[in-house]
């Protein structure tokens, strides 16, 4: 897909570089900032929202579909998981020209030697790691990215991601199993991403 405002750039003229974030992590952001994603992250007989709420608590563990609104058309997902293993995933999967998938963490914690890969994989050249410049605040800016004051910084990013895993990152038990299921094993171990600990 492409945002309406790059109709008319040549995709064959493009490296696309795609970020791609830890599941576990990105679908707790999604329930802080859900951009267009839209799901039910309520229940009857439950006080508060279920986050990330993949698979419905009733005890049949019905996934919980995920509508997404994504250049000026809407789809649907089974889930949140799925959204994740959708939208990563496609050009891993389907694309049949050149791309790059580059890992948030990797960003966040080896800034210079991730971008240096980058920029020389793409045919450029890197400055020395001296006049590297560190964006220290939010790289995200304008309003559809949340109130400023929410927004992680790269020091709060450090600590944030850099303490150990949650066991289950945190979920309820249902998420939990939804995740290990609905999740692309495939594309974690590509990734080598891992399941956090059960214990």
């Amino acid at each position: 897909h492409s945002a309406p405002l790059n109709d008319n750039i040549t995709k064959d003229d493009v490296l696309p570089v795609v970020t791609v974030r830890n599941p576990y992590d990105w679908m707790v952001s999604m329930c802080k900032l859900p951009y267009t994603a839209q799901w039910a992250r309520r229940e009857k007989r439950v006080t508060g929202e279920i986050c990330p709420h993949l698979v419905s608590i009733d005890g049949k563990k019905t996934p919980v579909k995920v509508t997404v609104k994504l250049a000026e058309q809407f789809l649907e997902f089974d889930s949140l998981a799925h959204l994740w293993n959708d939208w990563y995933a496609q050009y891993w999967r389907d694309a049949d020209y050149p791309f790059i998938i580059v890992r948030f963490e990797d960003l966040t914690f080896r800034q210079y030697e991730t971008t240096k890969i980058i920029c020389e994989c793409a045919g450029g050249a890197v400055n020395s790691k001296k006049m590297f410049k560190y964006i220290k605040n939010s790289a995200k800016q304008g309003p559809g990215h949340g109130r400023r004051e929410e927004r992680t910084d790269m020091v709060d990013a450090w600590i944030k991601y850099g303490r150990p895993r949650k066991i289950k990152s945190g979920y309820s038990d249902e998420d939990w199993e939804a995740s290990v299921k609905y999740l692309s094993r495939e594309f974690m171990n590509e990734l080598g991403y891992k399941y956090p600990p059960l214990e």
